[in-house]
């Protein structure tokens, strides 16, 4: 085969595998497309704005956690990229920021598939280089977090651990020079941009340690075997002084360590002075005490900073709960999605046949046994090990422990022709890689599947959001749950009392969660305003005796006035973690939450007078009648073939909310409730024209609870909570200080239907 024919089909396979790759991360702007996704790429959106109007983001960030502010702590990288990026695509184009937020991570997804290729091929070779990338591509663990408008830091760091690993393998594989001169001119092209991207991951991910300390692992195994060996490997030295100098005396500025950046500053000078202006015989006893001394500082750094304890701390799930003295205080990680429990099912989900291959590679790379395989096999193990112990602090770091499962099955397929050549003809080799190529096809069927995500930002939250922006009075105070807060401060633009940067969350979170949790009106204001007496906080919760910490915290206000609190389907959804620590227990470290209990549909039949939809769990059936002439819902428990009315059945028709509830005595057991549409997070098997696929079953004792008397009933009979903008599933309510009367509530009516 000719070298442009050769070019020609490299360039074409990594062309093909680009489009896939943005395919396959693209079902949601294809469908739907109007928001960003999730919670947090909302913060980096309003960063980035802030960024564009003021020049710089600010070192305390005044519109989360009122009163106090939040510092802002994030690594910038992310946000001046979306930023910079806009002000270039905006002399091209007319989209918002917030538009150009949704797009934004395309740049990132292209260039980490461009580099995973030039990566596999470092490894291997150009075979390898494509397997690499095309399993880049369509791995599920990596797709359903670098999904087009999940813009968030996910892809970043992927890119830059891809990019990491290319220069880190192309310095060491420079060790075929022998001249140790030669070879550090030849391999400072790689420690130079080696050090440089280790410097721009520390600035985007707070996680970024655990590769430089994969890389000092690494080295120090490298070294310990050379001196086995009894011949200390210079090269090796030279690749991790050279590039760690470089990282950490960037870092250090950064960080303003300006002693360390200077004694860094002093190796690096000393290290130049001696290759300029010595022989070589007193070069060579002198680089060694360089040597020594950048990895004695760039050890005494990592220590520092807590590298070296990062494999040993776990996130306790167990009671949810951290230790201040002897006060149990909310750990609310328990609460976060993304850190799911790992299980055998999930780690074929998401890595599928990667499980199978890697170990392959790994034996293939034993197989080699020439210095360059056994190196790349010190640092996948060791990678591998990493990232599985990082897997036990949650799901989401299946994203790490991804990358070098897909660089063993690189290495397998890289290597395989070279096995094959002696055994096969040319065609039987090209054969067998097709046929090895199929296992992309059930890593592409499972990561398809896992791209359809759906935005957890309605229609009428969004609505409302811009609302309160342009009604609202600027120095409002706007209450809700956490994952809320950033859709506050970057649609609504106005403040938060907490966030998903979850910054002095644990009072916070207590007191909003018995404001929606109490059946007391008067305690909710008292959450909102301050309490004047300790004794009224103590009889809310139990505290240590001689601990004043929490009763303090507690007893001051969200605000003096101007409050609001906003409800929607988003807090009725995570209604349970809210609730569960607004019932917290500062002894124990326990709460106890409340529940809307979804219920999923799976039959739907005709009836003379309408439709039954069928709906349920493992321990509850329900049955909804939508009329047809009325357009009406009519609810039942079924219990065998008996249908045993509920208490009331709430839904909107023509964008109103009413209730149809049963005289009293008749109706047991709850309401249920019929959302407007399918809500977020639901996946069914069945799909209904008039019909959501969910509704919702609020229990009895869950009827007085104050997140049910505003969500749920608009604020019917409440007095210091006025509905002052209703979006169907997003209300807003202004806090009074004193009793108001108010005309709120929704539309009743007597359900007298009778099922036939």
């Amino acid at each position: 085969m000719s070298r442009n024919h050769r070019l020609f089909l490299l360039l074409s396979a990594v062309f093909l595998i680009i489009v896939v790759g943005l395919y396959i991360r693209s079902y949601y702007v294809r469908t739907e497309g109007d928001y960003l996704l999730v919670v947090d790429p909302y913060y980096h959106y309003r960063m980035a704005e802030t960024i564009l109007e003021q020049g710089s983001r600010p070192q305390i960030d005044m519109m989360a956690a009122y009163p106090t502010g939040a510092p802002v702590v994030h690594p910038p990288f992310f946000h001046y990229y979306l930023a910079y990026s806009y002000k270039f695509i905006s002399m091209f184009s007319s989209m918002s920021l917030f538009q150009w937020c949704i797009y934004a991570n395309i740049i990132p997804v292209i260039l980490t598939l461009i580099v995973a290729f030039f990566l596999g091929r470092t490894l291997t070779t150009d075979i390898g280089g494509v397997f690499t990338a095309a399993f880049v591509a369509v791995n599920t663990a990596i797709v359903m977090r670098t999904v087009i408008a999940y813009t968030d830091t996910d892809i970043w760091i992927v890119l830059f651990s891809l990019l990491i690993c290319y220069f880190f393998f192309s310095a060491i594989k420079e060790q075929n020079e022998q001249d140790i001169g030669t070879f550090i001119s030849k391999s400072l092209k790689w420690n130079i941009p080696l050090g440089v991207t280790l410097f721009l991951f520390a600035v985007t991910w707070r996680g970024h340690w655990h590769l430089p300390l994969l890389l000092f692992a690494s080295s120090l195994i490298y070294m310990v075997i050379g001196a086995v060996r009894k011949t200390l490997d210079r090269n090796i030295c030279a690749v991790f002084s050279a590039s760690f100098l470089v990282f950490l005396l960037l870092f250090s500025v950064y960080e303003g360590m300006y002693v360390y950046a200077l004694l860094l500053g002093g190796c690096a000078l000393a290290w130049i002075l001696i290759d300029r202006l010595t022989a070589p015989s007193l070069q060579s006893r002198v680089r060694p005490v360089i040597w020594g001394s950048i990895i004695a500082i760039s050890a005494f750094i990592l220590y520092q900073e807590g590298v070296f304890n990062i494999f040993f701390s776990t996130v306790s799930t167990a009671g949810g709960s951290t230790s201040q003295g002897g006060l149990a205080i909310p750990d609310i990680s328990i609460s976060i999605m993304q850190r799911f429990e790992i299980t055998a099912s999930r780690m074929l989900d998401y890595f599928g046949v990667l499980l199978f291959i890697a170990p392959f590679g790994i034996i293939l790379l034993l197989w080699k046994r020439d210095k360059y395989a056994l190196e790349i096999l010190v640092s996948l193990v060791l990678y591998m090990a990493g990232t599985a112990v990082l897997m036990t602090l949650g799901g989401r770091y299946t994203l790490l422990f991804a990358i070098p499962l897909i660089l063993a099955a690189g290495c397998f397929f890289g290597f395989l022709p070279q096995i094959l050549k002696e055994r096969v003809t040319q065609k039987g080799v090209i054969s067998v890689l097709l046929a090895c190529s199929l296992a992309l096809v059930p890593s592409y069927i499972t990561a398809e599947q896992a791209s359809r995500s759906e935005s957890v930002m309605t229609d009428d939250l969004y609505s409302m959001l811009t609302w309160m922006n342009e009604n609202t009075p600027q120095d409002a105070v706007i209450l809700a749950g956490w994952d809320m807060g950033y859709w506050i401060e970057s649609i609504a633009k106005r403040r938060s009392v907490m966030n998903g940067g979850h910054y002095d969350i644990q009072w916070r979170v207590v007191k909003f969660g018995k404001i929606i949790e109490t059946t007391d009106e008067e305690v909710a204001v008292k959450e909102i305003y301050g309490f004047s007496d300790e004794s009224e906080v103590r009889s809310l919760r139990n505290f240590p005796e001689d601990d004043h910490w929490a009763v303090e915290k507690e007893m001051q206000g969200f605000a003096e006035d101007n409050a609001y609190i906003l409800v929607s389907d988003w807090s009725m959804l995570t209604f349970y973690w809210l609730s569960y620590f607004g019932n917290w227990d500062y002894i124990t470290g326990t709460g106890e939450g409340r529940r809307y209990t979804p219920l999923f549909g799976y039959e739907a039949k005709k009836l003379l007078s309408g439709t039954e939809y069928i709906f349920g769990t493992t321990s509850l059936t329900v049955a909804v009648i939508r009329e047809k002439a009325t357009g009406f819902y009519h609810s039942y428990f079924l219990d065998k073939e008996n249908y045993i009315p509920s208490m009331g059945t709430i839904f909107f028709i023509e964008g109103t909310q009413m209730m149809l509830e049963r005289e009293q005595g008749e109706g047991q057991g709850g309401v249920i409730f019929i959302p407007p549409h399918d809500l977020p997070f639901f996946i069914s098997d069945v799909e209904w024209q008039d019909m959501g696929t969910e509704v919702f079953f609020i229990k009895e004792q869950d009827l007085d609870c104050m997140l049910t008397r505003l969500f749920f009933f608009n604020g019917e009979g409440l007095r210091y909570f006025e509905l002052v903008k209703d979006f169907g599933t997003a209300k807003l309510f202004k806090v009074h200080t004193a009793p108001q009367e108010f005309d709120q509530g929704i539309y009743r009516e007597i359900d007298d239907y009778t099922p036939v």
